[in-house]
This record gives structure tokens, sequence and C-alpha cells, in this order.
């Protein structure tokens, strides 16, 4: 009988205790706190407890955490108890396979969420692939000298030095960071001396932040204003420290020292994580992460206006297009606008990737960056130098010194080819043989090169982020120039251009030809008036260019004064253009002067008809018809 008695009553405190343990665990991994978490969730399997929940628990926990190794053996755990995920899980699980390694299994996996889930955005960007037509170059992927073996990441460029967030050296009093199990992180720097090395990392500031967890800072153009993540942490009644909600704060520099201006004010919602603060080049939109009620995934990207008294305007929810159902964080503004940011949501290599988007395009699509700097593993927080030629990324790839940690790479561009058709902008026939020639920005000769039969040219090796001017030249054409940008060509496909051309032929008048001013008189005058000489010195450019021409002056008057008057006025002004025109150097053997009166007039203004002073000038005239 006591043995009996005693197991019975052992048996409820036993069912007590674990529904303790499993209240402990929820709490931990509902509070963030994953690697408590994890313990209390593997205790518990330990003890026999296997079930759904705490397979999810412990799947989710390490996902969350990035210990992809682990999320995947606990998301294959719940795979095998003939359990059907949701959305969430199945797609994390998919996730987890890439990171591992194993790239068919997860393929596999993302066909029976597409069949399972087939509404759903992911889906179609599955269906879609991903989307590596990037122009961007990433080489010499170097682990920067001075990680340490805790989390570094999240870098800011200032000048010659670099601002990360680091775990290192347990600055806050030897208090551990729940989720990583780490210390609170704070802001070091580090100088790039002129040799390439870094000197030894020391505390950012010491003056102006608190012992609260600090990251992701950028600086303005000038360097004296700062924005940065710190996590509002509190005490609880037991004087421990509590984990509160990121929000981005700001300091600025002044009489030799950074001046914690705390919290900025974007929201009245106190109850929302906002972080990752990215400014645009011109200073005028702050970018961040956060996860307001109607982010489409666990964060999204926003922005909004910085105004020039330092308030800041609408927040702005950047569209679906870039976010996603997963993460999204980490933004940066390259120097020519385009927003670099990581995301678990599209289509990848596994774990967070790199992605760019060109904001000056409606049009752009999301880029992965490609495995050039992606990996299985997490990689985020990219920031680039302003002659955006080298950066710096963090990433908790294999091989690294500690749990996230700092890389440096060059950056460069894939050259893109440019291609062109030239037509005939009347009939739309190609132009074969036409001479193209190729110049830069500062007008320099790059190539010469012709159409072929079909009227094409192609340009190959075309250096993107810069400006082109594509000149065009045929006998009995009008040259012409087209101003070419691959600034923000986001691809190494053809970049095509169907560029139309005015053929100069009898009876068209060059003045249209070439969307020239009209050469006006004043009333009653035939001499050349100043606005009348910048477009004659284009017809003898014209002329200069293409010997064959030969051309018919014809000139004009009003209605006003006799028809006898106007022939003999008319002829005196063809007469005084034709003169300005050999005085140019323009043979007078290819030259004819026709006065034609008040015979010809472009409006109504006939004799007795009421017309402004205006409409009278529009009929003072010559023309230019090639004969």
């Amino acid at each position: 009988m006591k043995k009996t008695f005693l197991f019975i009553f052992a048996f409820p405190l036993l069912v007590f205790s674990q529904k303790k343990e499993i209240r402990q665990a929820d709490k931990a991994f509902n509070t963030e706190h994953y690697v408590e978490s994890i313990a209390l969730f593997e205790n518990l399997v330990n003890k026999g407890i296997s079930t759904v929940t705490v397979f999810e628990k412990l799947a989710d926990a390490n996902y969350l955490n990035a210990n992809y190794v682990q999320a995947y053996k606990w998301y294959l755990k719940l795979d095998g108890l003939n359990y059907q995920m949701d959305a969430e899980h199945q797609y994390r699980y998919a996730q987890t396979l890439k990171s591992v390694g194993l790239n068919e299994d997860s393929k596999k996996e993302m066909e029976i969420f597409e069949r399972k889930y087939p509404n759903e955005i992911r889906t179609q960007r599955y269906k879609n692939g991903l989307n590596e037509k990037s122009i961007l170059l990433f080489t010499n992927v170097k682990l920067l000298p001075f990680n340490s073996k805790f989390s570094d990441y999240g870098t800011a460029i200032k000048g010659d030095t670099l601002v990360f967030a680091s775990a290192r050296d347990f600055v806050l009093d030897n208090k551990t960071y729940a989720r990583t199990n780490q210390s609170y992180t704070s802001l070091y720097q580090s100088v790039k001396k002129p040799s390439g090395e870094f000197t030894s990392p020391k505390i950012f500031s010491k003056n102006s932040f608190s012992i609260y967890h600090e990251a992701t800072a950028v600086f303005s153009k000038d360097g004296k204003t700062m924005f940065y993540s710190q996590n509002q942490l509190s005490k609880n009644s037991k004087s421990k420290l509590v984990n509160g909600l990121f929000k981005i704060y700001k300091s600025v520099y002044s009489k030799g020292k950074w001046h914690n201006k705390g919290p900025i004010s974007l929201t009245d919602n106190d109850s929302v994580n906002i972080a990752d603060p990215a400014l645009s080049p011109d200073g005028k939109f702050l970018y961040f992460a956060a996860n307001f009620k109607e982010s489409f995934g666990k964060s999204d990207l926003f922005k909004v206006a910085v105004n020039v008294d330092g308030s800041f305007g609408k927040i702005e929810h950047l569209s679906n297009k870039i976010n996603t159902e997963g993460r999204e964080s980490f933004p940066y503004i390259t120097e020519d606008n385009t927003l670099i940011f990581a995301s678990d949501g599209h289509p990848g290599l596994g774990g967070l990737d790199l992605y760019s988007i060109d904001l000056s395009d409606p049009n752009s699509e999301v880029i992965n960056l490609s495995s050039g700097i992606n990996s299985p593993f997490d990689d985020f927080a990219l920031t680039v130098n302003s002659q955006m030629n080298q950066g710096y990324f963090s990433s908790n790839r294999p091989g690294g010194i500690g749990d996230d940690d700092l890389y440096s790479f060059n950056l460069a561009y894939l050259p893109v080819t440019v291609s062109g058709k030239v037509v005939d902008a009347a009939t739309n026939e190609m132009i074969p043989n036409a001479s193209i020639t190729i110049l830069d920005s500062k007008n320099n000769v790059l190539t010469a090169l012709q159409t072929d039969l079909n009227g094409n040219f192609v340009f190959k090796d075309v250096k993107p982020n810069s400006n082109y001017t594509i000149k065009i030249e045929q006998i009995n054409y009008v040259a012409s120039a087209k101003s070419v940008n691959v600034y923000k060509k986001d691809s190494n496909e053809l970049y095509p251009i169907v560029k139309a051309v005015e053929q100069i032929k009898p009876e068209v008048d060059l003045s249209n030809l070439l969307a020239l001013n009209s050469v006006y008189f004043d009333t009653n005058k035939s001499f050349i008036r100043k606005d009348a000489k910048v477009a004659l010195d284009k017809i003898v450019a014209i002329m200069n260019q293409y010997p064959q021409i030969m051309l018919e002056i014809g000139s004009h008057t009003d209605s006003r004064e006799s028809k006898k008057y106007n022939l003999r006025l008319s002829q005196q002004r063809a007469d005084a253009t034709l003169a300005y025109l050999v005085s140019k150097g323009i043979a007078k053997s290819r030259l004819t002067a026709n006065g034609y009166g008040e015979s010809q007039l472009v409006n109504n203004c006939k004799d007795n008809t009421k017309c402004s002073e205006t409409e009278h000038q529009q009929n003072r005239r010559s023309t230019f018809k090639v004969k």
C-alpha cells in the first residue's frame, strides 16, 4: 500500500512539473529568448515529450535564431510525425533544406507547397524562379581580421572609419542577451589605414550612449548625424533586464562629442519594433524595418520623409514587390538610388539573402545578388562606399570566426551590350551602312562602326553606371544623336535602341526637319535679326556636312501693304538671307533666293482681317527647301 500510495501522488506531481516546464519554454520562446527556449524544449524531449507543438517550437526557435542545421533536424522530426504542416512551417522547412545543402529535397518541399497553397504569393515567386540578373560583380570576398568569437554585424562607413555592432567584451555589466546567450551588442569602430589594414576595434562613443542594446548605425553625408537601432531594455521587479522593443535613436555630433537625442518619433504605436535605419543619398528619406500591423511578414521595409526641421513625414509601406511573408530587414540605399536589403521571403540560396531593386525605375524587379556574395546561410547588412567599388556585409556562413561575422568585398559591374537599329523616320525602313559613333560622357570617341544590311548595330562590353552618346550619320539624312543611359541597367542582356532619322530629300524644309526656330523679320525690314542668325548657323552646319545639298531660300511677308511692295520686300529678305549664308562660306552656286510676297501665308491673316502682331509675325519668314 505504501508504494501504491507514493505512486498515486508522484504522477500528478510529474504532470504538474511538466506543465510548468512547458509554460517556461513557451514564455522563453514568445519573448524571443531562443537559446533558453531551445534548452527547455530539448529537456522536455529528453523526458519523452515529443509532441507536434514541441517540435514546432524547437524548429522555429532554431530557424529564427539562424541555426539552420538544428532547425532542419527538428523540422525533419516534425515531418516524420505524419503531420500536415501549415504554410509557414512548410516554407521554413524548404528553406532549411537549402541551408544544409539538400537542394533537391528543398525543391520537392516547394512543389508540395505549390500544390497545397496555389494562391500564396510565395508560390508565384517560386514559379518565377531565382532572378540573378544582376550587373554587380562581387570579388575578393574576405573575412575581416578583427571579427570576434561573438556576433559582429551591421557596418556603417564614416570616412575611413567602419562602425559596426558587436557582442564582444560584455560592455553591459556582464549581462547576457537571452536571444543569443551572448553579450548585448554595442557600437564599435575600426579605422582603415592607408595600407588597407584596420586598427583594433574600440567602443564608438563612451559618453553619449546608454547601456542599451545598440546596432545598425547610419550617418548623414556630413557625418554629424547618426541614426541607429536600440533595444529599450528595462528592469523587472527582481532587477533583471527585460527585453523591450527596438526603436531608432538619433545622435548628433557637436563640440567633439556625440550627443544622444533619444528615440525618434515616427508613430504613436508603442508596440512596434522599428530598426535598421538607412538614409537615401540625398538624406531626404529614412528607410527602416518594422513589424507594423499592416506588414506582410515578420518584418517589412518602410520609408519616411525627413523634413528640413528634422521632423518626419507620413510612413510609407514599401510595395509587396519588395516585402514578402518572410523577413525583410537591413535596408541600404546606394549612391545610384538602388535599395539593397536582406530577405528570406524571395527565392534565394537559403537563409537571409541579399537583394537589390532600382528605386528610380518603377518597372524594376527585385534581383538576387547571386552566389558571388550570397550563401545558403544568413547574408545581410550590406554597405558600399561612395565610389561604389568596395563594401562590407555580414554573414553567419561556415568558415567564420564567431556567430555573425563581417566580410569585405570589391565591387565592379558586369559589362552590358547595347544593340540598336536605325530606321527612316518617315517610312520606318531600315538604313544600312549608317555610320555609328559611340562617345562617353566626356565626348571621347569609344568606337565607330556601321549598321548592317538590316540597319542593326551592336556595341559590346559597355560599362554600366554610365552615360553614352550615340551619333548616327548617313548620306542624305540629318545627323542625329541619342543619349543612352545604362546607369540603371540591371541585366547583362541586350540594351535595345531604335533610332529613327529624318531623310534630306527634295522639297523638304530644313527648318522643319531640323526643328529650327523660324527665321523671322521685323515689320517692313529685311535685315537678319540676332535670333535668326542662330537658326541660319545651323543651316550652314548642315550644308557643310552635306556638300551635295542645294537650297532654295523662300522669303515671305505679311498681308499688310500692297502686293507689289510685299513682293519687293520679300525678295530683299531672300537676298539678305542668301548673303548671310554666303558670308559663312556657303557657295553661292548652291543657293537660290526667291521672294513670294504675301502669296503663301501660314494663317488666315489676309487683307482686311484683324490679327495680332504675333500672328502677322508668323508670316514674315524665310524657308529653306532642298532642291
